[in-house]
């Protein structure tokens, strides 16, 4: 299994999570607004997400997720992260993203999501999982719009120790198994 180290979509350039983008990586895990549907809270220093990003790299070498930190084509400036996060080579993973407040609602996140089916069904994934927070519509809708149903409510979902939200599980089938 060989995920792309880089995507390109129209305005978007998807690369390889590194540590040197963990600076960037604050703008939106220290914002309340970003993370609050999020399962972690907000990241209270740059230090706080250096440590998280080293974490993520330690899931990538691993082999259990891959990270992409996502930046404009033109310019470079940071818009966020995406991820296939507990792949299970030939059957399926869960998607992840999250975007720099000051980039929602311009259509990033459909780049960014048809960019994870894309990487998804080149290393001939047959599903993808996403668990959101039921009251994160504009992700709801956007996962929609690509090919994801909900499968699954989650009431009172522990998202970390003595924190519940309600969750939803959605699901976008790439192939049928035995295809």
């Amino acid at each position: 299994m060989t995920l792309p180290a880089e995507c390109r979509t129209p305005r978007l350039v998807l690369r390889t999570l590194a540590a040197s983008d963990s600076d960037d990586l604050f703008s939106a895990r220290g914002d309340p607004e970003v993370m609050v549907h999020w399962d972690a809270p907000r990241d209270s220093s740059p230090a706080e997400t250096a440590a998280v990003t080293e974490s993520l790299l330690a899931e990538m070498r691993s082999g259990a997720s891959m990270y992409w930190a996502v930046r404009l084509s033109a310019g470079g400036d940071f818009v966020g992260i995406c991820d296939l996060g507990e792949i299970r080579p030939g059957e399926s993973a869960d998607v992840g993203f999250m975007l720099v407040r000051a980039f929602w609602g311009r259509g990033f996140g459909n780049e960014v999501v048809q960019s994870l089916l894309s990487c998804a069904r080149a290393i001939d994934l047959k599903l993808l999982t996403a668990r959101i927070h039921s009251e994160n519509q504009r992700s709801q809708h956007l996962l929609s719009k690509s090919g994801f149903q909900v499968i699954d409510e989650l009431p009172r979902y522990e998202i970390r120790p003595g924190v519940f939200r309600d969750c939803v599980r959605l699901q976008c089938i790439l192939r049928a198994a035995g295809s």
